[in-house]
């Protein structure tokens, strides 16, 4: 669920590869307000009504937090208090947590930088409120769905691009920057294979881009994260750019990120998750592939999941 699409996916493996089996789409009215009563009583009729339409099998579920609802911070903690990472990571983002300590559940991902020697780790702090938590495990109760998991976003993009857009070895050893442009927001993350390197969210989206200065502007966000990492001790050198969206991504946009890329000097690519499935098996999917405004890639990851 995102602040403007409710996407349900799921995929399966055959001989071929990965193929879709079903997948739903709904848009959220404009008028409903996100975490709202009236949100959690569309989002449980949205479910109930694309699982009716489609031929979904089984209940169990994977799903994640929107960037919303999702608290992510680097931190550097020593190497010799890992063993210790909820005792000392935590008085290091109390402040800004957006919601009180005593309700945040908690992870913790020590980031492994390629070259890193120094004595201290960089570690990324993850945060969600648990009333949040339980707001959206209500919801999928009350569809009669099981929560078997739930991951993040920047992993479940990880997902997409690993099975889909980093098959070869010398793929897997490249360290990688994922864009992921929503309606609101704008996921980045950076990753070499299946390893998390950095992730971070831009309050810019689709819907702010009808202009230069904000294309400029969420280009200049972007790099400012690709310096950021990249002046982390040991951290390694991006040397690639995978912009996850549609056939029919903006124009104006992709040649922003284009120029990016070439300022940075590395590969870039549109990764389309739709074109890296097989969709001529099992029923018809309320699936556009020319949408270009609704992202697949997070929801193909999480069900990628399932499939392995």
């Amino acid at each position: 669920m995102g602040s403007s699409y409710l996407r349900m996916a799921q995929l399966g493996i055959n001989g071929q590869g990965p193929f879709l089996v079903s997948a739903g789409l709904r848009a959220k009215p404009e008028s409903i307000e996100p975490r709202t009563p009236a949100w959690q009583h569309w989002a449980i009729g949205a479910i109930k009504d694309i699982w009716h339409e489609t031929n979904f099998k089984g209940k169990d579920v994977i799903t994640a937090l929107p960037s919303d609802d999702l608290f992510i911070d680097p931190i550097k903690i020593p190497r010799t208090a890992l063993d210790r990472l909820s005792e000392v990571a935590l008085p290091k983002v109390q402040k800004r947590l957006p919601f009180p300590s005593a309700q945040a559940l908690l992870q913790y991902i020590v980031v492994e930088q390629p070259e890193a020697k120094g004595p201290d780790a960089d570690v990324l702090v993850i945060a969600a409120e648990r009333e949040t938590v339980n707001r959206y495990l209500a919801i999928y109760e009350k569809t009669g769905l099981n929560v078997a998991g739930i991951s993040i976003w920047p992993m479940a993009l990880i997902q997409s691009y690993s099975n889909f857009f980093c098959r070869r070895q010398n793929e897997r050893q490249r360290i990688a920057i994922l864009l992921d442009v929503g309606t609101r927001h704008t996921n980045v993350v950076i990753c070499r294979a299946d390893s998390l390197l950095f992730a971070r969210v831009i309050s810019i989206g689709y819907a702010d881009l009808d202009n230069e200065p904000m294309r400029q502007r969420l280009v200049a966000e972007i790099d400012a994260c690709i310096r950021y990492y990249e002046a982390l001790p040991g951290s390694g050198v991006i040397e690639r750019l995978v912009f996850l969206a549609g056939i029919g991504a903006s124009v104006d946009l992709c040649d922003k990120i284009a120029e990016l890329a070439h300022q940075m000097q590395v590969a870039a690519q549109v990764g389309d998750v739709l074109c890296a499935v097989e969709m001529n098996h099992g029923p018809a999917c309320m699936v556009d592939r020319r949408n270009s405004r609704v992202d697949w890639a997070t929801a193909f990851g999480l069900s990628l999941y399932q499939v392995k």
